[in-house]
């Protein structure tokens, strides 16, 4: 009875180019999930700071009830000073709808973007000695912002933020995701 036996050979090199082309699939998928992760801690689930006495309320323009937020945490006597970035609502609030005495200091930011913003904060902050700030935003511009913000500011930044709705989120993570690479690969001063 004879048997019919096939001998393989496997060429050395072509074993090594099948190990280096797994090698890569599962570099590219490991950086691939290695920034999904990143992005969605950064955006998604950022660190948020506790409200506590400040210098000032800085509230960043944008989406959310950020001048609501803004309003309630001057009317809790945190800061003497609330600073509102205009592109963010629609008027300067006074302080009769706060409810308290304090300053508060509207803008345009110049450019109209959190550089701008946090720009204007770090001239404010020189300018009138403050030491701590609590900045109001959102809850996925909140890493951005604090990124933005320490390169114009030396002094302690606090972020409080307001949640946006579920429908706003996947335009708010991609436009977030941009937005910060852009950041750290273009603008990379205050």
């Amino acid at each position: 009875m004879a048997s019919n036996v096939t001998v393989v050979i496997v060429d050395a090199q072509q074993q090594r180019r099948s190990r280096r082309r797994l090698a890569i699939r599962y570099g590219v998928l490991g950086v691939a999930l290695l920034f999904v992760l990143t992005t969605v801690r950064m955006i998604v689930f950022p660190k948020i700071d506790d409200p506590r006495p400040v210098d000032a309320i800085f509230m960043l323009g944008g989406p959310g009830k950020r001048l609501d937020k803004t309003i309630e945490l001057a009317r809790s006597g945190i800061a003497p000073v609330v600073v509102i970035s205009l592109p963010g609502t629609n008027r300067c609030p006074d302080t009769a709808r706060i409810g308290r005495e304090l300053e508060i200091i509207c803008f345009w930011p110049d450019p109209r973007t959190t550089q701008g913003e946090a720009q204007e904060a770090g001239r404010l902050a020189r300018e009138r000695g403050w030491n701590s700030i609590l900045f109001v935003t959102d809850r996925s511009q909140d890493s951005r912002a604090r990124l933005r913000i320490g390169r114009c500011y030396d002094g302690e930044v606090l972020v409080d933020v307001v949640e946006t709705p579920l429908r706003d989120w996947p335009y708010l993570f991609a436009y977030q995701v941009a937005a910060t690479v852009k950041a750290v690969v273009w603008q990379r001063d205050c």
